[in-house]
């Protein structure tokens, strides 16, 4: 099965679960899209090489010029509810956390070698974790959008319901 496939797949199970087991008007449902590694010289089982990172990289990401990402950084798009002949009522109630691009620009931010501590020679003898993240860092940035999420939906059904002035207003 290819990768395209099994995303569709996935995607397509999750949105039959939201439709029947979460009440969307009492739960809020945020799917963040994917959080990319920066392993250069190495893969998954090899482990990277981002040790020697230290600043942004500020230049267009690659995630955000490829054809090939958008149906995975969109996933909730009116094209991807025709290529699934579907018309849900759940995915007018996804909120998107879209990390991809603004983690793909921050390859500085990994833990990398701080896990083995200081005084020793971890290059040559341990992975690099080129795939989490560093607190201070990225995850907050992810939560101050999570936050503004939570607060545009609030907003949204504040203005939805009538205020208690106007429960007790008489003619």
């Amino acid at each position: 099965m290819s990768v395209e496939s099994a995303y569709e797949r996935s995607m397509k199970t999750f949105l039959d679960w939201i439709e029947k087991e979460i009440n969307t008007s009492r739960t809020q449902v945020v799917f963040r899209t994917y959080s990319p590694a920066h392993s250069s010289k190495g893969d998954g089982k090899s482990g990277g090489k981002c040790h020697s990172e230290r600043v942004p990289d500020f230049r267009p990401s690659p995630y955000s010029l490829s054809e090939t990402w958008s149906h995975f950084l969109n996933p909730f798009t009116e094209q991807q509810l025709y290529m699934q002949n579907s018309t849900r009522s759940a995915l007018r109630e996804i909120d998107v956390l879209n990390v991809t691009e603004m983690t793909a620009q921050r390859k500085d931010g990994h833990q990398s070698l701080y896990h083995v501590g200081p005084r020793s020679d971890a290059r040559r003898r341990h992975k690099e974790d080129c795939s989490h993240w560093c607190l201070p860092g990225v995850p907050d940035a992810w939560n101050q959008l999570l936050y503004a999420l939570f607060l545009r939906r609030e907003f949204k059904e504040a203005r939805a319901r009538p205020s208690e002035v106007e429960l007790y207003h008489f003619k």
